[in-house]
Order: structure tokens, then C-alpha cells, then sequence
């Protein structure tokens, strides 16, 4: 059972997750994500918490397990532009090689 406020056990990333996480990430530059849990949180919006693989761009390129938070405004079709999904935090979890 989920209780309000808190975020919610982490699961897969689904298609919907994806959307919103690419929408939030797509102007970062230096380094690349790929998602594979999230959790979530709803408030006046919502938050969200991925668990990605991270590629930083530097020679040799460095791998990571990183934490990139997404807070993602409740919104009106009308409003939709003004109410877009952005980062947060990113947070390096741990470093590891290939």
C-alpha cells in the first residue's frame, strides 16, 4: 500500500515514464541516461526519482549508476506549455567500468 507524500516503491520504467523523462532530459548535454527504475510522488505535481545508467563524456568516457530527480508540474491542456517536466537533481550513485 502506497501512503500520500511518500514515493512509491521503485518499478520498470513504462512508456509513459520515458515521455516525461525525455522531455526533461532532452536539452542536457555532457552526458548521457538511460532509465531503468523510477518512483514517484505526487504533490502539487509530480516527482519523480530514476535510476539510470549514465555515460559522462570524457576520455576515457566514465560509467555510472546516477539518480536524476524529475519534477513534473499538474497541468490544463491549455496550459501545457508553460508546464513542462525538468530536472531537478542528478546525483552520481556509483561509478563502475566496463
Amino acid at each position: 500500500m502506497h501512503c500520500p507524500g511518500r514515493f512509491t516503491p521503485f518499478r520498470d520504467v513504462n512508456c509513459k515514464d520515458l515521455v516525461i523523462f525525455h522531455e526533461a532530459t532532452r536539452d542536457l548535454r555532457g552526458a548521457t541516461y538511460k532509465p531503468y527504475l523510477v518512483a514517484i510522488q505526487e504533490t502539487r505535481g509530480i516527482n519523480f526519482r530514476f535510476v539510470c545508467n549514465s555515460t559522462i563524456m570524457t576520455r576515457p568516457p566514465q560509467n555510472a549508476i546516477t539518480m536524476v530527480s524529475i519534477y513534473k508540474p499538474f497541468c490544463k491542456d491549455i496550459e501545457k506549455e508553460k508546464f513542462k517536466a525538468f530536472v531537478t537533481d542528478i546525483c552520481k550513485m556509483g561509478c563502475y567500468r566496463d
